[in-house]
């Protein structure tokens, strides 16, 4: 957690009621903006629960039998990815629910921190945020180790991944690689889905 403000942090004192309540009273609001201001994330910016599997397509139709989600396509990249042992190239295999809360199906690649862990389902908590570099780093100031990255010319681009001494996994992914999830997410829903509209 962020520390307080250092120009609140002092108490009233007796006397002087009226300059002293005054001055409390023009405080107040600073305190609100700072506390706003000091946090890495937003809770409004989660956007997704990861889940890591065995087979992408197949828990795509498990989930799809047992709750009626519906998906986008199987999208796959292959990303110059830091981890703890140094850089390398990955395949990462994913796709979004069109249904909210979305999940992320992410597909398990053993060695890395993509990787299934048994009787616990939730992977990460995945985060718009504006700039990466800078909120891994408040990510880390505020106790959560930096984990895994994207890299791109050498610097951290496109998501990070941080993990508490607790387990708690947080992605943070660029903002402006999809400023509109929603229409993100109908440009990969697959033809016979189309005119379902994402909710």
């Amino acid at each position: 957690m962020a520390p307080a403000h250092p120009g609140l942090r002092g108490r009233a004192q007796p006397g002087h009621r009226g300059a002293r309540q005054h001055v409390r009273h023009q405080a107040a609001p600073a305190r609100l903006v700072s506390a706003a201001t000091d946090r890495p994330l937003s809770a409004a910016d989660l956007y997704h629960t990861g889940i890591v599997v065995s087979d992408v397509d197949e828990w795509k139709t498990r989930l799809t039998e047992v709750a009626g989600y519906r998906w986008t396509e199987t999208m796959y990249a292959e990303l110059p990815v830091r981890l703890a042992d140094g850089e390398r190239v990955l395949p990462l295999r994913f796709a979004y629910s069109l249904d909210a809360p979305h999940i992320e199906l992410v597909q398990e690649i053993p060695g890395t921190p993509w990787t299934a862990a048994e009787h616990i389902a939730t992977h990460h908590l995945g985060y718009f945020c504006d700039d990466v570099p800078a909120t891994s780093k408040r990510l880390e100031e505020a106790g959560f180790a930096l984990e895994a990255c994207a890299v791109i010319d050498g610097a951290p681009s496109i998501f990070a991944y941080h993990l508490a001494p607790s387990g708690l996994r947080i992605e943070i992914v660029d903002r402006a690689r999809m400023p509109d999830f929603a229409a993100y997410l109908r440009s990969k829903t697959p033809q016979h889905t189309s005119r379902q509209t994402p909710r």
